[in-house]
């Protein structure tokens, strides 16, 4: 009720954005959904001829995260005042380093589809790795988590006969 409601309110929905971009893990794997997202866009509409403007400005609507929203909008503003592609995604600063030096090596050499296409697809190979690790990792806290449950189970059902054993003695 009360979750919903503030979701729907524009501040606490960009503050709750905001808020889940700084949290430790989820905040890196938000991020690089968000830019395989945007760059799988961005290659899609260049390669269907729409004008970079154009699609920068397309592609900021399939963004979920009002923050990086906001800041891809400030990207495609500055591209339509003359600022090359890569200059304000790095401006931006929230584009991994690998993807920006793709993007890059894809305006000097014309083939920015392409490269954009190939961006994508290896920030969304990292981001599976990147998954796939933390569900490594989740399973062997789940085990521990699990060990302690019964062993608390365990004591609970021990530490009353083992009074009672100290009471008759």
């Amino acid at each position: 009720g009360l979750w919903r409601w503030s979701l729907r309110q524009p501040h606490w929905r960009a503050r709750w954005h905001r808020a889940v971009l700084n949290l430790p893990v989820l905040g890196e794997v938000l991020r690089a959904m968000e830019a395989a997202r945007f760059a799988s866009t961005l290659a899609i509409l260049g390669k269907s001829a729409v004008p970079l403007v154009d699609a920068l400005e397309i592609a900021c609507e399939v963004v979920a995260n009002e923050k990086i929203r906001t800041g891809l909008k400030d990207i495609a503003r500055g591209v339509r005042e003359g600022v090359s592609l890569t200059r304000a995604l790095e401006l931006n600063g929230s584009f991994p380093p690998m993807m920006l030096y793709m993007i890059a090596s894809g305006e000097r050499s014309g083939e920015l589809d392409n490269m954009l296409e190939r961006a994508a697809r290896q920030q969304e190979e990292q981001l599976a790795n990147r998954i796939a690790l933390l569900v490594g990792l989740f399973e062997p806290a789940m085990l521990v988590f699990m060990g302690a449950s019964v062993l608390i189970i365990v004591l609970a059902i021990l530490m009353p006969i083992l009074s009672l054993n100290q009471l008759i003695t």
